[in-house]
């Protein structure tokens, strides 16, 4: 039984180059499908998958001796990379320095984000995470300033044909679909749209703020709705460690998400997509002296 995504419904398979192999059944104890076994001191496919190979590649990833293939829901052996020549580690405080000095940036200069650039923050948000392989993850790059305006202002001419959500009687519908609900309609859906599309009017971008660069990740309804946000925020950090500034722009999905048919074809976007989100990229125009400490709402700690 193999676990259907919008991009494969069929099960990897799984091959040993036996000569290879060492027998040390590390593929068996990391393969958490049990789609492989131990038997006569040799590692072999197993009768008792629990969903069938899903192309998660761990089992390829761990072997020694590369004596481990997989083949099939858009993996081939071609895709192992190896570890081994990759130097230069990152350490935590470097991380965490990168992180802590990040800030949403909205200003920026004139300056175009080469290729090479974005060939860069693309390979790095690739290798994250996201959901059951073959990823259903699917990205869209609006390149250029002005490319970045035209596809703004489309999403905001669409809020304005949307406007009606906010209207008194549906004001009175979000009410009645829970006190959170209304109150965020209320205090940050509503005004927002308003002050999108009356700076429209004055040829102002407040949506993407003329960013030189933009991605749009997006999920398929067999995705994690989670999916899209950790591509997402590895390219934010990939970018902020090439000297790029980046703000993730969450507005536009909840908006488009039911609806914009004409301007999702245009934009070549999921017709369906239970989750999205923006990032865009650019030189910073200011740069911030000092990082802002923040907080979790609540930490709970259970331990023995």
């Amino acid at each position: 039984m193999a676990i259907i995504t919008s991009r494969t419904n069929e099960n990897g398979r799984i091959t040993f180059v036996h000569e290879k192999c060492n027998s040390c059944g590390l593929c068996v104890k990391i393969c958490k499908d049990f789609s492989l076994k131990m038997e006569n001191d040799r590692p072999v496919l197993s009768d008792q998958a629990l969903f069938g190979c899903i192309a998660c590649g761990h089992c390829m990833a761990i072997c020694p001796t590369e004596a481990i293939e997989i083949l099939g829901r858009e993996m081939t052996p071609d895709d192992r990379i190896d570890l081994s020549e990759m130097k230069n580690k990152s350490s935590l405080d470097q991380l965490k320095n990168l992180m802590t000095a990040r800030r949403s940036i909205r200003d920026f200069k004139d300056t175009e984000v080469g290729e090479d650039l974005i060939e860069k923050i693309i390979e790095a948000a690739v290798v994250a995470p996201m959901g059951i392989p073959p990823s259903d993850v699917q990205l869209m790059v609006i390149k250029g300033k002005d490319k970045v305006r035209e596809f703004s202002f489309d999403v905001i001419d669409y809020f304005s044909k949307v406007g009606w959500v906010f209207s008194p009687w549906m004001m009175w519908m979000w009410r009645l679909m829970g006190k959170e609900t209304y109150q965020v309609m209320k205090s940050f859906g509503n005004p927002l749209v308003k002050f999108m599309v009356e700076t429209k009017r004055k040829n102002e971008n407040y949506l993407l703020y003329d960013a030189p660069l933009a991605m749009y990740f997006s999920s398929s309804p067999y995705a994690d709705p989670a999916d899209p946000y950790i591509p997402a925020t590895y390219a934010m950090l990939a970018a902020e460690s090439l000297g790029l500034g980046t703000c993730m722009i969450g507005s536009v999905h909840p908006m488009i998400q039911y609806g914009a048919k004409k301007l999702k074809q245009k934009w070549n976007l999921p017709a369906k997509s239970p989750s999205g989100i923006i990032v865009i990229f650019g030189y910073p125009k200011y740069r911030f002296k000092s990082g802002i400490k923040r907080s979790f709402a609540k930490i709970s700690y259970f331990a023995n």
